[in-house]
């Protein structure tokens, strides 16, 4: 990608990369991991034109949701890449 200068590298994690909770440690502190790294990547990479952005979806990916059915989430993704517009953005509300 740096060679080509330009490129997308797409995270997706669960509610929990953001809001830690007790039922789900072991997705708390790996997807908050994660998420400090990509966030790096993305502050690194923006001058070699490379967006790096992630896709957090809390609860499960549900048929028929509007914004959590699959259809929906894979046009969201190529949103992501398309647009470029910052790093984190939700598919649903953390409350759902």
């Amino acid at each position: 990608m740096r060679s080509l200068g330009r490129g997308t590298i797409l995270f997706v994690n669960g509610g929990s990369a953001v809001r830690p909770a007790g039922g789900v440690t072991g997705t708390s502190i790996v997807f908050a991991d994660e998420s400090t790294y990509a966030q790096m990547l993305h502050d690194e990479l923006a001058v070699d034109r490379i967006h790096v952005a992630q896709l957090i979806i809390p609860g499960a990916i549900e048929r028929g949701h509007p914004r959590k059915n699959p259809a929906v989430l894979s046009e969201t993704l190529w949103g992501l890449h398309a647009e470029r517009d910052g790093f984190r953005h939700l598919a649903d509300s953390l409350d759902s």
